[in-house]
């Protein structure tokens, strides 16, 4: 029986031992710029800074790429995660062309840089919104008119070239995707060197300090900048307006074989959640990548996310093999834009967050804002997604509903009605919460059958963690902090480990 990988598609044993190591950080640094998380938005910004002069260096808690940039799936558009009639309500038809040329800048971007560099397969492609129902298609058309508005070459299309009916299309011409693990091995060497550093294994152990200069400690060390990027995705402030302005969200992928014919193209549905799919190299045409499911962090239950998914897969297209499962984590924002610029109240700290399903565009264009803010050059898209504007019309409504969601699960997680009263009924290879007098402890068996107890309260604004069956992780199901089944932080805005079960 063939083993079906858990890692990311891009995430092999190979690519590791062929990428290069940047070792962790062991002393006291002093540096331009200091910027937290080396995914797309960390370097692609420490390569602009760096390009113009300033000393950077950025800190990684794992390897290059372990987080969310990882886990994605390589398409690179213009489509905005909420659709362009989304855009085009909330900032009207001058803003969305501004910030779909921001996007479509950030395309550019990538293959100016990626076009010598081996291994990162990136491809101009066409992009193909469909409907599979005739109910459907009036969204697409819909889409059809915001698109053209917000400035993008689209034209609606009776086929699509995909191996099952379709009702509808809308195709987006001069997309792109790209194999984004070598791309940032490529960004990684750009930065590194010449003054400035990246550090692999330097987990940053609490929230940046303001300052004139600023600190960024690791466990080892520490940075002093006079400027620092928060570049992890996730808020990184302790607790921070922004865990009120985006949701945790977890999109499930799979790699599988097929026996039809699929075009290189992007595509995805007009399904809430959508379905995304794409080849997934020029080297592999009978491999495809697909992902949906998505569903609020550490809110659902992962296995029956994933078996929907792969029962999908099934029914449109013949699959002999699924290779890959894995899953990320993403944050929406209450309106159609992320949070990229300077932190309100602050002078010299800057984040990117709330990209949606568009990470790879928005975090390519998100380094080139902060970098100009940065620099004291003028970008025109800052404004639209400064952390600091607010929309009450174009939020209200998902800022309401997030947030009653996660004051309703801070309550009601207490009660943990299935929460086991012992722990020899923790199965092997699985975690529980487990009633202790008074408390709710995240206990996991490990295949030996030894127990390992932590306290189930999250670190950050303690909710209770929940157990994800498909991915084996303790997550948040109000800010998105993920852990190790032991208890280990993995991600999000916890800065520390679940605490030891007390006593």
């Amino acid at each position: 029986m063939d083993t079906i990988s858990p890692h990311s598609y891009w995430w092999s044993d190979a690519f590791l031992q062929e990428a290069p190591t940047y070792a962790p950080l062991d002393q006291e640094s002093r540096a331009d710029v200091a910027i937290i998380g080396a995914g797309i938005t960390g370097l692609t910004a420490a390569a602009h800074l760096k390009a113009s002069g300033r000393r950077v260096v950025v800190l990684e808690a794992g390897r290059v790429g372990a987080g969310t940039t990882g886990g994605s799936t390589g398409h690179l558009e213009v489509h905005p995660d909420p659709g362009f009639r989304a855009l085009l309500r909330d900032l009207g038809e001058s803003g969305a062309r501004q910030v779909t040329e921001a996007r479509r800048q950030a395309i550019a971007q990538i293959r100016a840089w990626s076009s010598d560099a081996s291994g990162c397969d990136f491809v101009p492609v066409p992009a193909f919104f469909y409907a599979e129902t005739e109910d459907d298609v009036s969204l697409v058309e819909e889409e059809h008119d915001a698109a053209r508005r917000a400035g993008v070459e689209a034209r609606l299309v009776a086929d699509v070239p995909l191996p099952f009916p379709c009702a509808a299309g809308l195709r987006l011409e001069n997309q792109a995707r790209v194999q984004i693990t070598p791309y940032l091995r490529l960004l990684a060497a750009l930065v590194h060197g010449d003054g400035s550093r990246v550090h692999e294994y330097s987990r940053v152990i609490q929230p940046p300090t303001e300052g004139a200069p600023c600190t960024v400690a690791t466990a080892r060390g520490r940075v002093v900048a006079d400027d620092v990027i928060v570049a992890t995705h996730s808020g990184f402030f302790g607790i921070s307006h922004l865990d009120l302005r985006v949701a945790p969200y977890q999109s499930y992928v799979v790699a599988v074989e097929i026996a039809d014919e699929v075009d290189d193209a992007l595509f995805w549905d007009t399904a809430s959640p959508y379905h995304y799919t794409r080849l997934s190299s020029s080297a592999s045409p009978g491999t495809l990548l697909v992902g949906g499911a998505d569903h609020k962090t550490g809110q659902g239950d992962g296995p029956s996310h994933l078996a929907a998914l792969e029962e999908y897969v099934a029914q449109r297209f013949r699959v002999p093999r699924v290779t890959h499962r894995w899953s990320a984590e993403l944050f929406e924002p209450a309106d159609a834009l992320p949070l990229i610029g300077r932190m309100p109240l602050s002078n010299h700290l800057y984040v990117a967050s709330g990209f949606s399903g568009s990470g790879l565009t928005w975090g390519t264009a998100a380094a080139r804002i902060i970098s100009d803010l940065i620099a004291g050059r003028p970008n025109a898209t800052a404004a639209w997604v400064s952390p600091s504007r607010w929309k009450p019309v174009a939020a209200a409504s998902n800022f309401v509903q997030e947030n009653f969601n996660i004051a309703k699960r801070f309550v009601l997680d207490r009660l943990a009605a299935h929460a086991l009263d012992r722990m020899e009924d923790v199965p092997a290879g699985e975690g529980r919460l487990v009633r202790s007098k008074d408390r709710l402890l995240a206990a996991y068996r490990d295949p030996a059958g030894a127990v390992h107890v932590r306290s189930a309260v999250c670190p950050h604004a303690g909710c209770i963690v929940q157990w994800n069956g498909a991915e084996r992780t303790w997550d948040c199901p109000c800010h998105g902090g993920r852990f190790a089944p032991r208890g280990e932080r993995i991600y999000g805005p916890p800065a520390d480990d679940l605490h030891p079960a007390p006593s």
